[in-house]
């Protein structure tokens, strides 16, 4: 692969949630929809899937409800919820620094190395793209 194409890859567990979510908005509103649906349409794992989904209905970002005819649902419209809430939401937060691109050993803005400045940069960049997008694809 032609290094100039790669992309930044997201963690699995925000690749999960967004998959996921973009599955729900796709679906007619107010149905709920078991995990193991999910994950088979998705393709994900459901035990890993549950755990995801777990943490966005815990962020209000999806409702959920047991039962026969439990499940998940957005918990608002597709317009309304950005790809930021749901990749903020699926991932735990790390209280240590970021491990560096180039050197062994975590990066952070009291000890950066010399490709800080640049990922803090692309980093920033994405992070405003994902704020833009909401699950409907529209940009706010």
């Amino acid at each position: 692969m032609n290094p100039d194409t790669r992309l930044l890859h997201l963690p699995q567990s925000s690749r999960y949630a967004v998959t996921a979510a973009l599955f729900l908005a796709s679906l007619p509103d107010g149905k709920y929809h078991m995990v193991g649906k999910i994950a088979q349409r998705t393709g994900l794992s459901p035990s890993y899937l549950a755990k995801i989904l777990q943490r966005l209905a815990q962020q209000g970002l999806l409702d959920s409800r047991r039962g026969a005819n439990g499940g998940y649902r957005l918990g608002r419209p597709s317009a309304e919820l950005t790809l930021a809430e749901i990749v903020s939401a699926s991932q735990r937060l790390d209280t240590g620094g970021m491990p560096c691109m180039i050197e062994a050993r975590n990066c952070d803005c009291a000890a950066p190395c010399s490709m800080h400045e640049y990922v803090a940069s692309a980093e920033a960049a994405l992070w405003r793209g994902l704020k833009e997008t909401t699950l409907k694809g529209e940009n706010k």
